[in-house]
């Protein structure tokens, strides 16, 4: 197992963690409507929100660098398995795009 591949699954550990022990609700106010769901929801909500953002901006920035690579959606879901397959099943071996 790689050091990513145990960072990874700490991290994912602590997450759930914090998320059992945050299950007490928390009143939520938006314009005239409140809710008050569990906090483990804005957690995990929060984490979410996150992720995508550091994906949109990863994103965003390779395309800056190099705006003649094609970045639909179809290739960036393919870039991203071929990155998963190659890092967490194979450990870290040799670009399989070739970068």
């Amino acid at each position: 197992m790689s050091a990513k591949v145990a960072a990874i699954i700490v991290f994912l550990i602590l997450l759930l963690i914090v998320a059992i022990q945050n299950t007490q609700p928390v009143v939520l106010s938006f314009l005239f409507r409140q809710i008050s769901p569990a906090s483990v929801l804005f957690i995990l909500a929060s984490f979410a929100i996150g992720l995508l953002t550091g994906c949109v901006l990863m994103f965003v920035r390779r395309k800056t660098r190099n705006p003649r690579l094609d970045y639909s959606f179809s290739n960036v879901w393919q870039s991203l398995l071929a990155q998963y397959y190659e890092r967490i099943v194979m450990g870290e071996t040799k670009s399989l795009r070739g970068e």
